[in-house]
């Protein structure tokens, strides 16, 4: 038996990239902001922000829900939130970026929005740019400037 749990540890630990697969959740941290808010992503000293998603748009009813809001979808995301705010926050000690249409676009117009990103904080120095391929996709209109994001 004790040869099946070494076994399962094993392959635990190799498929376990990043490490500490048992506390991997406590590391990442998780922010929701409403539309027309202020988010801000911090790390503090000799750490870095790498974020791992994040979304704008609403995915359910209950987060910045509005009482007496009209009909609204749950089933809207801006295909380029990960990728602004990975452009803008990623390598930075801390961040701020505003949650609205003019930064992320609009994927459900007249519904009321929420920015959420999960981010870790890393030790050590920035190397690059860490921005997927699939981050890109339908960000060529990105029009922003640095008063759009603080």
């Amino acid at each position: 038996m004790w040869k099946v749990l070494v076994l399962l540890a094993v392959f635990l630990v190799i498929q376990d990239t990043d490490g500490f697969w048992w506390r991997r959740k406590k590391y990442v941290h998780t922010k929701t902001v409403c539309e027309h808010h202020r988010m801000r992503l911090n790390c503090g000293r000799h750490r870095y922000i790498l974020v791992h998603s994040a979304t704008y748009g609403r995915q359910n009813s209950r987060t910045c829900s509005r009482k007496g809001a009209s009909h609204c979808t749950t089933k809207c995301r801006s295909r380029k939130s990960s990728f602004v705010v990975k452009r803008f926050c990623n390598g930075k000690s801390s961040c701020r970026i505003w949650a609205k249409n003019r930064v992320f676009g609009d994927p459900c117009v007249g519904t009321y929005k929420y920015l959420r990103v999960k981010y870790y904080c890393k030790k050590g120095h920035f190397r690059g740019r860490e921005v997927n391929e699939e981050d890109k996709r339908g960000t060529e209109d990105i029009m922003y400037t640095e008063e759009d994001m603080e």
